[in-house]
């Protein structure tokens, strides 16, 4: 499959070299690619996302539109959100969005894509480590078409995740909340960050 990753941070880096290793043409989109950290092929926002089936938006919160601006017409593609709206917050961070509205719902209002939110819950030493562990980690899926939901499930399973389907987009404003847990729990309590949510079934 054809994936544009918009942004080369660690989580981008991490899932597009997952990707990669299973065979998907992985390209990056980058405001510069000329010195851009990204491990592999690189070309300008507009560019990656015109040749790819699936966009996923690997960058921070605050700069997700102007990244779709940079995007273009993404009509007929399917986009990948693992965003979290974050906002500083006494040596920690907060939701910034919640309760009314989503990180998701607030992209998708924003491009004729079709949306999908998962890959947001953990953190990137998880996401580029999922087989590692002795139960497979879990990642839920949020979206409102069928097709693109199944079609992030396979790339989300390629990564070594069991997949559950969270129901429509909006359930977003759940999934956000689970991954601020993990953040708090990282940056505050001192949870190493390979650790993660797994579905454990009882004797």
């Amino acid at each position: 499959m054809r994936i544009a990753i918009i942004g080369a941070g660690n989580v981008g880096r991490t899932i597009g070299a997952g990707w990669s290793a299973k065979g998907h043409d992985v390209r990056y989109g980058v405001r510069d690619p000329a010195t851009s950290a990204a491990p592999g092929p690189r070309s300008t926002v507009a560019q990656a996302a015109a040749g790819a089936e699936v966009v996923v938006l690997t960058v921070m919160f605050h700069a997700v539109a102007a990244a779709l601006e940079d995007c273009g017409d993404l009509s007929g593609k399917i986009l990948l959100d693992p965003t979290n709206p974050l906002a500083p917050d006494d040596g920690g961070l907060r939701l910034s969005l919640g309760f009314e509205t989503s990180a998701a719902e607030f992209i998708a209002a924003r491009t004729a894509a079709a949306v999908v939110k998962s890959l947001n819950q953990t953190g990137a030493a998880v996401l580029g480590n999922a087989w590692s562990y002795p139960v497979r980690p879990v990642q839920f899926v949020a979206g409102d078409d069928v097709n693109a939901k199944a079609t992030v499930t396979g790339l989300v399973e390629d990564l070594g995740f069991e997949v559950r389907d969270a129901g429509p987009l909006k359930a977003a404003r759940l999934l956000e909340p689970l991954a601020m847990v993990w953040i708090d729990q990282a940056m505050r309590y001192g949870m190493p960050p390979d650790r993660t949510w797994a579905l454990i079934k009882g004797s």
